[in-house]
């Protein structure tokens, strides 16, 4: 085993074969239905013959593919447990227990391999310092998020308030109004705040308002993705006394990749220096 890849790495390589193929493949077959419909060589039913075709192709080329990449992935990333648990969050594979996962195709002498591979899973991941990292880290609100927030509640204001003035019996607009207030309201008020969202170093990491967590009474630190609607939120998870903290850092000044790099570097530095005491 080679181990030369990085998690970085193999999630892009899975997102080529186990997402963006299998978009192609839909959208591909979706279009053949639209075009052989607008040059009449099949009835309107064909729209909907294609949209069905393109879904079973799609999730057939994930079925083939997803088992070949779990073998070359698990064989050649060191850090397993990291690499399945972005693999889940960017929904190239399933969790162990989903049904959808019985949907695989996978011969025999994947399964052997798959077995094989196990066995890393009974090793921790390794990570290591990185000397570019600060002694410590100061995690602020992002700047550009709240000049966003500023220009949208400007705009939705500024709008509700030219038709409230112009138009009569136009209450509607109250809503927009609100709207408007509310994205000024929240982004002046990040804008004034100047102090640190999150401190993190060697001893701990410190949310807004919340006292020093040690490292040694954390554990399962990561960011997690959560679907909301159309929208992606990331979270700071982590437990601390065997309690569940979350933190949303998605108006914060730095990435989920970022941050829990971070951690895992403030967490090596942790074990350096309890080894020298």
């Amino acid at each position: 085993m080679r181990e030369n890849i990085t998690v970085a790495e193999a999630i892009s390589k899975g997102k080529v074969k186990l997402v963006y193929l299998p978009m192609v493949i839909l959208f591909l077959s979706i279009g053949l239905g639209f075009y052989l419909q607008f040059i009449h060589y099949f009835e309107g039913w064909i729209i909907g013959v294609s949209v069905f075709a393109g879904f079973v192709l799609a999730w057939f080329a994930w079925s083939y593919f997803v088992v070949e990449w779990k073998i070359w992935a698990f064989e050649n990333v060191r850090n397993v447990h990291e690499l399945k648990r972005k693999a889940i969050q960017n929904n190239l594979i399933w969790k162990d227990d989903s049904w959808f996962k019985k949907t695989e195709i996978i011969r025999y002498d994947q399964k052997q391999k798959l077995k094989q591979l196990e066995k890393k899973f009974l090793e921790k991941d390794v990570y290591h310092d990185d000397l570019n990292v600060p002694k410590e880290t100061l995690i602020h609100y992002s700047k550009a998020a709240i000049i966003f927030g500023l220009v949208l509640g400007g705009a939705f204001s500024g709008y509700a308030i030219y038709i409230l003035l112009t138009t009569e019996k136009e209450y509607f607009y109250l809503l927009f109004l609100a709207v408007g207030v509310y994205f000024l309201y929240n982004s002046i008020s990040k804008l004034i705040n100047n102090s640190p969202q999150i401190v993190i170093n060697s001893t701990g990491i410190t949310l807004h308002k919340q006292s020093l967590m040690k490292w040694q009474n954390i554990t399962n630190e990561c960011v997690e993705s959560r679907r909301s609607g159309k929208h992606m939120n990331y979270y700071l998870v982590l437990k601390f006394n065997n309690k569940n903290i979350e933190f949303q850092i998605d108006d914060l000044n730095i990435d989920g990749e970022k941050l829990e790099s971070l951690m895992q570097v403030y967490r090596v530095r942790f074990g350096k220096n309890n080894q020298m005491q």
